[in-house]
C-alpha cells in the first residue's frame, strides 16, 4: 500500500479501539499508537498502524441512512472466509469490533498499478483469484455469505440496477454551473442513451440474461484495488460489496472500472477462470450483452461525486470534498464513455 499521510487527529475512541484490536492480535501497546490517515479514500476511515516491527491497517467503515449497505460486516465475513479457505492474496483479518465497526488487518507491502500498465499477466493473476473463490463455493459456511452488492441473477434486475443509479442521478442539487451542466448532462444524452440501451435488451438481444449462474464474487473487483508486491505477485483488497452475484457482472465491471482501466482485448483471459464450469456455460454471450447496460453504469458512477450521500461519505473519511476542477473532470469522464457506449450500436 501507498505511504499513508498523518491525519488531523483521530479521536480518543478511535484511538483506544485500535488499542483493544491490536491486543486482541497478541500485539503489545505499552503506549498509544501513532494512526496514519490513508490518502485517497473516500468511503471509509483507514489508517496505517505500526508496532513491534510490524505495520497493521485500522479501519473503520462508513454507514449512512442513505446508503443501507453493511461494509462492514460484509468485508470482514468475506475476508475471514476466504483466509480460512486457504487465500492468501488478500489482507489478513487479525481483529474486529462490532461495536465501533473497527476491524484490523494486516498491512500488505507493495504499489499500487499506473493506470496503462495493466498486462495479461496481471488479469491473469485476477482470473486464478476468480477461480480460488469459485473453489471455495462448496464448502460450509459459503451458504451464508449474504449477495453481493447490487446483485443481479436476471435482466430484469440487471436493468434495475441502473435505473436505480439514474433516479439517484435526479437528486443533484443544481447548485453551481457545473451542476446545472451535469444535470442537463444526465437528462439530455445519458438518460436517453440509457433508454437505447434498455430498449435492446428488452427486446430480444438479452435473452441470455433471463436467469444466471450464482458465484462468490469480490465485486468492485479490479486493479484500482490490487497491491503488486515487488515479486510481480498482486494482493487483492476492499471486498465491502462482495458476495454472491452473476459472473457476467463480475466480468462486465471489471472491464468497465475506470481508476485503472483494462484492455477489453484481454477479456477472454479473465473468462478463462469460468471455463469448465456451469457458470461458464453462454458467458460469453451474456457478457456480450450485458456489456452496454455497464458501461451505461459506470458512466453513473462517475457522477457520483455530485450526490448528497457521496458527500457525507467523504467528510467520514476526511476526504477532501471535490474541487470545481474535479467535478469539471467528472463530468467530462462521463461523456466519454459515453461516447464508448455508442460504439456499441
Amino acid at each position: 500500500m501507498s505511504n499513508p499521510q498523518s491525519p488531523k487527529g483521530p479521536g480518543e475512541p478511535l484511538v483506544a479501539g485500535a488499542i483493544d484490536l491490536l491486543q486482541q492480535a497478541g500485539v503489545e501497546c505499552a503506549e498509544p499508537p501513532v494512526l496514519e490517515r490513508f490518502p485517497g479514500g473516500a468511503n471509509n476511515a483507514v489508517f496505517r498502524v505500526d508496532r513491534a516491527r510490524q505495520s497493521f491497517v485500522l479501519k473503520q467503515y462508513f454507514s449512512h441512512s442513505g446508503d443501507p449497505r453493511d461494509r462492514f460486516a460484509t468485508e470482514t465475513a468475506f475476508i475471514d472466509f476466504l483466509w480460512r479457505g486457504g487465500v492468501r492474496t488478500i489482507p489478513q483479518l487479525l481483529a474486529r469490533c462490532d461495536k465501533q465497526r473497527l476491524a484490523l488487518y494486516r498491512f500488505l507491502h507493495g504499489r499500487r498499478l499506473d493506470p496503462g500498465e495493466v498486462d495479461a499477466s496481471h488479469v491473469d493473476q485476477a482470473a486464478q483469484f476468480c477461480r480460488e473463490l469459485f473453489r471455495l463455493q462448496e464448502l460450509p459456511g459459503a451458504e451464508s455469505l449474504a449477495p453481493g452488492s447490487e446483485a443481479c441473477f436476471s435482466s430484469d434486475e440487471h436493468l434495475a440496477c441502473v435505473d436505480r443509479r439514474l433516479a439517484r442521478l435526479a437528486s443533484i442539487p443544481a447548485e453551481t454551473e457545473i451542476h446545472a451542466r451535469t444535470i442537463r448532462f444526465v437528462r439530455d444524452e445519458l438518460s436517453p442513451c440509457w433508454n437505447q440501451v434498455r430498449r435492446g435488451v428488452e427486446q430480444g438481444r438479452g435473452e441470455t440474461t433471463k436467469s444466471a449462474p450464482r458465484v462468490l464474487s469480490p465485486s468492485d473487483f479490479g486493479f484500482h484495488n490490487a497491491i503488486l508486491d515487488d515479486c510481480g505477485r498482486l494482493f487483492f483488497f476492499d471486498f465491502e460489496y462482495a458476495g454472491w452475484d452473476d459472473p457476467a457482472k463480475l466480468v462486465c465491471d471489471f472491464f468497465c472500472q475506470v481508476q485503472v482501466s483494462v484492455p477489453r482485448s484481454l477479456m477472454p483471459r479473465l473468462m478463462e477462470a469460468f471455463s469448465g464450469s456451469p457458470s461458464g456455460e453462454g458467458l460469453a454471450e451474456r457478457v456480450g450483452c450485458l456489456l452496454p447496460v455497464y458501461m451505461v453504469k459506470w458512466c453513473a458512477i462517475v457522477l457520483n461525486d455530485f450526490l448528497p450521500v457521496d458527500s457525507a461519505r467523504r467528510r467520514f473519511s476526511a476526504a477532501k470534498p471535490p474541487s470545481a476542477l474535479r467535478l469539471e473532470g467528472q463530468l467530462e469522464k462521463a461523456r466519454r464513455l459515453l461516447k464508448d457506449v455508442d460504439t456499441c450500436f
